[in-house]
């Protein structure tokens, strides 16, 4: 956010350089506070998840107030903070000379703009959309009342359908109000937020009947439609939505709850906001950036697959121009950490020295499923969580899984005595001291402990996992011997 922001502030001073010859407003609000005075009015914008200043302007005696810059500004959704701490949305588009009045004592039901009939009409919208609201609240509190009434009375379905017929009454007039106003905007700034409050509707769908599981069949065909329909209308390649609370709520819902989080799919989705935002350098950048780390730092296990997809197809294929060397440089050693252990790959191989000053390699060691934990003696959580691992580790067949403790760092006779004190020699206790193998790099070690868990073929099923979530993945890998 601050990198958008930075942005933000960036094109705005790169307007103000084209523009600061012109001499005269290029945008000037004339604001009428009724009923307040000697007061600040913050002026300010909307982009993406935050809101920031764009200007500040003292009432005078009687509530008035100019605010007037010599450059434009970006078309989207702005906003006017009054001292009492009631905040006023306002959409403007093309016309940046307007006057806009509101009375304090009312001021959700008295604002008006004169001189901007796209952000007059946008109040319109903002006040019909809320009487709808209010005439909905009404309806659901006849239908929950109807509901409690006896089903084979002949009266409650009469007054069921009644209820029926308000709520399509009132779903028919959003529909036609909203008809109008894209009628007549197309694709300016007000159409283009219209459009993107308005849901997506489900087509009527019926499964064949010959398919046993109806709602299975129904499910998996609503899946695939809102997969690929969700953020129709929304234009990812627009600035103005950008600059509106509108848009990343909804990708973020569409990301978290509309799709499997599973890194191919949500790969799949993510290239298609991005393609759908490359129309427009600014949104592009916005987009790439946010997904980037949005993964990079999610606690959902696996979506570090999403972060490297779109550090290679994106950043570091040469995608982002904007990124510069330092930047890139990072990127791609953070990438180089992450991609050899992400899920369902082959954990990296190392040869090393055990405890008993024997060689181990991980390739040639055979289990049905391994732990391998990443600890140090002297880590104080380590204390904590290797006792854990080693009670959950006995209750599976110890001719079945191998637990593979790498000390990370520390001398040879604190590791011995922690091992032989806590009854750890049925274990396999490994080290690299002198790093040879490059096991910080390849599992991505920067803190201890850190639990991996390996199935039969040593593929990765799990990593960075606390110890509570140990023994449902093993329950899955094998079946425990003792109760």
């Amino acid at each position: 956010m601050i990198l958008q922001k930075r942005l933000m502030h960036m094109l705005l001073f790169a307007t103000l350089l084209l523009l600061g010859n012109a001499g005269y407003a290029q945008y000037k609000i004339d604001l009428q506070v009724n009923g307040l005075r000697d007061s600040s009015i913050i002026f300010g914008y909307y982009f993406a998840e935050g809101r920031y200043v764009q200007d500040t302007a003292k009432l005078d005696a009687k509530g008035h107030a100019t605010i007037k810059r010599d450059s434009s500004l970006a078309k989207g959704l702005y906003l006017f903070l009054l001292p009492t701490g009631e905040s006023l949305d306002l959409l403007i588009g093309d016309q940046q000379k307007f006057t806009f009045s509101v009375d304090s004592a009312d001021p959700r039901n008295t604002q008006k703009v004169e001189g901007a009939s796209l952000s007059q009409e946008f109040l319109d919208f903002q006040t019909f959309m809320g009487q709808m609201q209010q005439k909905g609240a009404m309806v659901r509190k006849e239908d929950s009342v109807i509901r409690t009434l006896p089903v084979d009375d002949p009266n409650t379905e009469k007054k069921r359908e009644e209820i029926r017929n308000k709520y399509q009454t009132l779903d028919n007039q959003v529909k036609d109000y909203h008809k109008a106003l894209l009628e007549k905007h197309g694709d300016d700034v007000l159409g283009e937020f219209v459009r993107a409050t308005i849901p997506i509707s489900l087509p009527e769908y019926q499964p064949d009947p010959k398919v046993k599981n109806q709602d299975s069949a129904h499910w998996m065909w609503s899946y695939a439609y809102n997969s690929a329909h969700y953020l129709d209308n929304i234009n990812l390649a627009s600035s103005s939505l950008l600059r509106s609370p509108l848009v990343l709520p909804k990708v973020n819902h569409f990301l978290d709850k509309m799709i499997l989080q599973i890194p191919d799919t949500l790969n799949k989705y993510c290239d298609l906001i991005l393609e759908r935002s490359r129309l427009n350098t600014e949104t592009f950048r916005y987009w790439t950036s946010y997904l980037l780390n949005k993964y990079q730092s999610s606690e959902i296990i696996g979506m570090d697959a999403v972060f490297v997809h779109i550090a290679e197809k994106y950043y570091l294929a040469g995608r982002t121009p904007w990124a510069d060397e330092e930047f890139l440089a990072k990127l791609k050693d953070r990438v180089a950490h992450i991609k050899p252990n992400l899920l369902r790959a082959v954990a990296p191989n190392f040869k090393v020295e055990t405890l008993n000053a024997q060689t181990f390699e991980l390739a040639k060691d055979k289990a049905e499923a391994t732990v391998l934990v990443f600890w140090e003696p002297s880590c104080s959580h380590c204390k904590v969580a290797i006792p854990k691992i080693d009670s959950i580790a006995r209750k599976y067949d110890p001719k079945r899984i191998h637990v593979i403790g790498f000390m990370t760092t520390g001398d040879g006779p604190e590791w011995q005595k922690y091992v032989y004190e806590h009854k750890l020699q049925w274990w396999i206790h490994v080290w690299d001291p002198y790093r040879k193998t490059g096991f910080h790099d390849n599992y991505d070690i920067y803190s201890t402990p850190v639990i991996y868990v390996l199935d039969k073929d040593h593929k990765i099923v799990i990593k960075r996992i606390g110890v509570e979530s140990l023994q449902p993945i093993l329950d899955d890998l094998l079946k425990p011997v003792k109760s």
